[in-house]
């Protein structure tokens, strides 16, 4: 992990945003915060993400890719086979497997949370901020009612972390990160299309809740894009291509 910087912070808001403002002010590359606690952790679309002290894996880590603005989406692929890769050598058979566009699950609980942020310098990418939340034990007291059927920690789903788990974990990922972003940069995004497919196959065939016009709408899951699109086919039998929103597990009638 040549050129990686590890920086520990026992309390933080968000490792993310104290990275964005450390990349505007000219951060190299390479710079890893790491919180024991975060107290404003973010998720997609304004949501909280809870991260107690001592419980889980938070951390962000500062890229600057030479590529063109338009490809930052990649690197949400990026880190979520990072992160697949590695909790799944501590998971039991079937693991974890990648939910569009950005988690972590384990049958139907959420392991693991992704958020890539991008600064631009013009048309090209001036910095690129990913952000990975693991669960890795439960809180103390359990979860909080919200999110008791919804969450999962690898504790919970079968791996046995022991006193160092969070540091090897986090080693495991940023080699998974590094390497995985340097086979894109070197052989384009087939093959790292390959692989997200193979981590989302628990999705294909599968009907789900999409977000379409403001609206959500019962849909098949039918393939991911080289783009990043998911592709998915609405219940009048039309092929749709959703480049962003969320998609939503559970039962197809309810719209809770």
């Amino acid at each position: 992990m040549t050129g990686l910087r590890i920086v520990r912070l026992d309390s933080i808001d968000s490792t993310s945003r104290e990275l964005l403002d450390r990349a505007r002010a000219g951060e190299p590359e390479g710079l890893v915060l790491v919180a024991e606690e975060q107290t404003a952790g973010r998720g997609r679309q304004g949501r909280s993400w809870l991260s107690p002290p001592g419980r889980g894996l938070t951390f962000s880590a500062l890229r600057r890719p030479d590529v063109p603005a338009r490809q930052a989406s990649r690197w949400t692929w990026i880190a979520g086979l990072a992160a697949h890769a590695a909790v799944q050598r501590l998971l039991p058979s079937p693991g974890a497997w990648l939910k569009w566009p950005n988690d972590l699950l384990v049958g139907e609980r959420k392991l693991c949370g992704l958020l890539c942020d991008l600064l631009c310098e013009g048309e090209r990418v001036g910095a690129i901020v990913v952000g990975i939340g693991v669960n890795v034990r439960a809180p103390p007291d359990g979860w909080p009612p919200e999110l008791a059927d919804r969450a999962i920690s690898l504790e919970e789903a079968g791996a046995d972390p022991g006193s160092d788990a969070r540091d090897a974990l986090l080693a495991d990922v940023l080699r998974e990160l590094v390497a995985r972003e340097r086979d894109y940069l070197e052989r384009g995004p087939g093959p790292l299309m390959e692989s997200v497919r193979e981590a989302m196959a628990p999705m294909f065939g599968r009907r789900v809740r999409a977000e379409i016009g403001g609206e959500l709408r019962a849909v098949t899951v039918h393939d991911v894009r080289d783009s990043g699109a998911l592709e998915v086919v609405d219940e009048s039998g039309a092929v749709r291509q959703l480049m962003a929103g969320d998609v939503h597990l559970g039962a197809v009638g309810c719209f809770s």
